[in-house]
């Protein structure tokens, strides 16, 4: 019996498979749901071992596009980011008295392909799509959609105008805890609709991003958050050097 952790096990044999142009420059690895049943192992150990092949610079992981086998040329930076070891991540609108949810509306939509994706369903499945606006000082300065999947939480539509906080909520009625996420920051342009909510100009810059949320059964919500950057900005704390710089082939 092997005395390597399952996930060294599962890092070596893709890493050996990548080596060897099984998966050649270029190509996409299995999803992970195929990997697991590839290898008999958890999620858990699939994204452990994802890991390390990414800090080895062997894939990048492409949201919404699945993992990549690359090959990052010395002239070229392992990743670039302004931001390392982030410890945490908050919104703050400095010059706000009161920060207040204008109510959610929650109904059962068929899931667009993005959506979709991103909870790892069919498209067109029914999905809840829960809609709020956060107001500073009574001015709206952000439009919050979220999508979550219906088979995890199956009566969540009877809980309009009750839901203050999503990740609390399921906590507490389900049971069910938030574990991971990844958050994407973009700029986009505000259209008519939202213009009007926004009190902007269309065509004026806003903050578009989007979130992908994980639990223990899987991806349970899928965010889109438009918000006013004259209004709002974002904190980031951070904690000591990015990891790839400890390593000895790095540049």
């Amino acid at each position: 019996m092997s005395k390597l952790p399952a996930y060294k096990i599962v890092y070596n044999k893709l890493k050996s498979d990548i080596d060897n142009d099984v998966y050649p420059i270029g190509s996409f690895l299995p999803t992970e749901s195929e990997l697991e049943k590839i290898f008999s192992v958890s999620r858990t150990t699939i994204r452990h071992a994802i890991d390390l092949l990414v800090k080895d610079r062997k894939i990048q992981v492409r949201q919404g596009a699945g993992t990549q086998v690359v090959k990052i040329t010395e002239s070229e930076l392992p990743f670039f980011s302004k931001f390392h070891n982030v410890i945490d991540i908050r919104t703050e609108i400095p010059s706000a008295k009161t920060i207040k949810s204008r109510g959610v509306w929650i109904d059962r939509i068929p899931a667009p392909s993005t959506v979709a994706s991103a909870l790892q369903i069919k498209e067109n499945e029914p999905v809840f799509r829960l809609q709020r606006i956060i107001c500073a000082d009574e001015q709206p300065v952000e439009i919050l959609t979220n999508y979550v999947r219906t088979d995890f939480f199956p009566d969540l539509d009877n809980y309009n105008d009750q839901i203050v906080d999503l990740y609390y909520f399921i906590q507490k009625h389900y049971g069910i805890k938030f574990e991971t996420g990844e958050e994407r920051i973009n700029i986009t342009q505000v259209d008519f609709l939202d213009s009007q909510i926004l009190n902007l100009s269309p065509g004026s810059p806003i903050f578009f991003n989007t979130r992908i949320a994980m639990c223990s059964l899987g991806p349970l919500e899928y965010l889109e958050a438009k918000i006013r950057p004259d209004l709002c900005q974002f904190i980031v704390s951070m904690s000591k050097p990015p990891k790839w710089y400890d390593s000895p082939d790095y540049l």
